[in-house]
């Protein structure tokens, strides 16, 4: 039999993702992500978070998180923590008992439905990955698809592309400058606990990089941000890790991102601009890809974003997609 639920409002949606164990398709549908989002920055976004959830007997329940925002008295659905995810897919209750490996996508298009018609929504779906369940099963509900972002991906199990990006001839120029004045070196906190600890550190290196620019995305401002992104590095289910790159005892580059399913993804990043002539983001990326390609990682995600760094790189480029759909009529 299937059926569908509604977790409505954030104690309602924490409750099913303390009560549940979830398998994600990205980092931002984990329930780390989720929790610690919905717990610091679901309310100060205005919105209130809903977890729509299709349970089978004979597949896995698959679990779309939404965001309902009211204006005005009109309702709009979009996915759960817009704008602050890269990408934006259903997650899974695992299910240890099921061996159906196609996810029910007429189920999940009827629970949109329904959901759009319980709150009297229109639909606005952003950043969703080709070919996923989430935008198959909009599609099916007569929606039409558009491009939305474009993503960037490093192949780590190509030695060519490893080796073009670590040993770059003007990186290995930079680095021979840069080591004359110290060691370098490279490291990562990838617990929970020692992302917490590290934290703090790449916030500030960040704020020094963007404090003053007018483009920067959601600065850290010792807020609602800043209280997320703990709440997210607390989270071990949300894989959190943070790199630096250190010159002696000194903070020269990092990145917060998350390693989920053997790639890693990108979130975030900060250098020191006192060393901006010797690019040390971008001696970072390398000293980064040599080190998660010899750990078996398979993909260095960049996410979104056509930036000019990412364009230097020798990456693959996919669209992410985005989706509307008006209120549905009432039955």
């Amino acid at each position: 039999m299937n059926g569908v639920a509604f977790e409505h409002g954030a104690r309602a949606a924490t409750r099913f993702l303390d009560t549940h164990r979830l398998s994600a398709r990205t980092p931002f549908q984990t329930a780390g992500w989720w929790r610690a989002w919905i717990r610091e920055a679901a309310d100060a976004e205005g919105t209130t978070p809903v977890l729509v959830h299709v349970t089978r007997t004979d597949r896995p329940t698959l679990v779309v998180g939404l965001q309902l925002h009211r204006d005005a008295g009109a309702a709009l659905l979009r996915p759960l923590s817009w704008p602050w995810a890269d990408y934006n897919e259903v997650a899974a209750v695992d299910d240890a008992s099921s061996t159906a490996p196609e996810p029910d996508i007429a189920g999940l298009a009827d629970a949109i439905d329904r959901c759009q018609r319980e709150f009297g929504a229109r639909l606005e779906l952003s950043n969703l990955l080709l070919g996923g369940p989430l935008l198959r099963a909009v599609s099916e509900l007569g929606a039409t698809p558009r491009p939305s972002d474009t993503v960037f991906r490093l192949d780590l199990t190509d030695p060519d592309i490893v080796r073009r990006v670590s040993e770059r001839r003007d990186m290995r120029r930079k680095r021979r400058r840069i080591e004359r004045l110290g060691t370098l070196r490279l490291t990562c906190a990838d617990t929970a606990e020692r992302v917490a600890a590290r934290l703090p550190d790449f916030i500030e290196l960040h704020t020094r990089q963007w404090g003053e620019r007018p483009d920067t995305v959601a600065p850290f401002d010792g807020g609602v941000v800043d209280r997320t992104y703990a709440a997210i590095a607390a989270e071990p289910s949300s894989t959190a890790r943070i790199h630096e790159l250190w010159l002696d005892d000194t903070l020269l580059a990092g990145w917060f991102g998350f390693l989920h399913e053997r790639t890693y993804y990108a979130y975030r990043a900060a250098y020191d601009p006192g060393h901006a002539r010797d690019s040390p983001g971008h001696l970072l990326t390398a000293a980064m890809v040599g080190e998660l390609a010899s750990r078996g990682t398979d993909t260095f995600d960049l996410t979104r974003g056509a930036y000019p760094y990412k364009l230097e790189l020798p990456s693959s480029q996919e669209p992410t997609m985005t989706v509307g759909r008006e209120q549905p009529c009432p039955v």
